[in-house]
């Protein structure tokens, strides 16, 4: 599903380099007191190609799957398997929403 802000978001990723663009990001993708908010940004990163460093993503995705919001942590899941390479981060996360946790080893198998 494509979102108008995926545009604005590959735009200032490219345009923003001299800027903490990539913190900002990370601060709108994981901001708990407005989860839906939080959850469109990671999607929407996540249909971006492979953003920032590895280890910025593989951050951003562990630190998604860590909040006590299911919302959040479904959009890092699906961040993860947009991105890809991912297993150790997914594989390592203990998800107790079942049809979460269902579509976590899903990702994991296809990986």
């Amino acid at each position: 599903m494509y979102h108008p802000a995926e545009k604005i978001i590959g735009e200032a990723l490219q345009a923003r380099e001299d800027l903490p663009v990539l913190d900002w990001f990370t601060a709108f993708s994981l901001d708990v007191a407005h989860p839906g908010f939080a959850a469109s940004v990671l999607r929407c990163l996540g249909r971006q190609t492979l953003p920032g460093t590895a280890r910025w993503r593989v951050g951003l995705v562990r630190e998604g799957l860590s909040i006590d919001n299911i919302e959040i942590r479904d959009a890092a899941a699906q961040t993860a398997e947009s991105w890809g390479g991912m297993r150790g981060v997914l594989e390592a996360h203990s998800e107790f929403a079942p049809w979460l946790r269902r579509y976590i080893r899903d990702i994991i198998d296809d990986l």
